[in-house]
């Protein structure tokens, strides 16, 4: 039994009850996705009785987004916390937020398979949670990339769209890689110190090219 559903049962109405619940959800997104998770396993999870989960929210649908939320708005103090975002961006400063990101996908490994597994398609609202957080680090990512010059409007265009391609890549990378070091996958034999070295030049070739 997890710590979660040790503890005592409480009244439906609890404020706090509701945050709670949200955090039982990402566990539980994060292990079995939305098709295949219920309320009845949330609420398992969250120890309160599955009246308790409908008292507050009207379905999975919604848990899974708010639930989706809690783990962006996590990630995103992530990256302010390693580079404010008045902050210029520099080679040791990618790699500082490349090992924030990188060390809390390893801390809260149901909160990253959420994000990293579970988002294609699962709700209208979540792909639009996803489009809006990925458009935000790629413009912050933009910072990192060499200031070169274009000669004329159509290679500035073209460069444009190389940099976007790029600082994607190294978003995509950084999330991804972690999960291909899971048990049982493809990096999970590899050490995690030549794969972080690794990841760390990706990125400063995608954004030095």
């Amino acid at each position: 039994m997890t710590e979660a559903q040790q503890e005592q049962r409480q009244p439906a109405h609890r404020p706090s009850r509701r945050q709670h619940i949200v955090n039982a959800a990402v566990r539980v997104f994060g292990r079995a996705g939305l098709a295949d998770a219920s309320i009845q396993e949330i609420a398992d999870e969250a120890g309160v009785a599955a009246t308790a989960v409908y008292y507050h929210f009207s379905g999975k649908e919604e848990l899974f987004d708010l639930a989706l939320r809690r783990v962006l708005d996590q990630l995103d103090e992530v990256v302010r916390r390693s580079r404010a975002d008045d902050e210029p961006g520099d080679p040791e400063t990618l790699a500082k937020v490349m090992d924030a990101v990188w060390d809390w996908m390893e801390e809260n490994p149901d909160s990253a398979r959420m994000y990293q597994l579970h988002l294609a398609g699962a709700t209208g609202q979540a792909r639009v949670m996803r489009e809006e957080f990925e458009q935000r680090h790629v413009q912050r990512a933009f910072d990192y990339l060499a200031d070169r010059q274009p000669r004329n409007a159509r290679s500035a265009a073209a460069r444009h769209a190389a940099q976007t391609l790029a600082v994607r890549t190294m978003i995509t990378s950084t999330i991804y890689v972690s999960a291909l070091r899971a048990e049982g996958g493809p990096l999970s034999t590899l050490p995690q110190r030549s794969v972080r070295r690794a990841l760390h030049d990706l990125a400063q070739r995608l954004v030095s090219s």
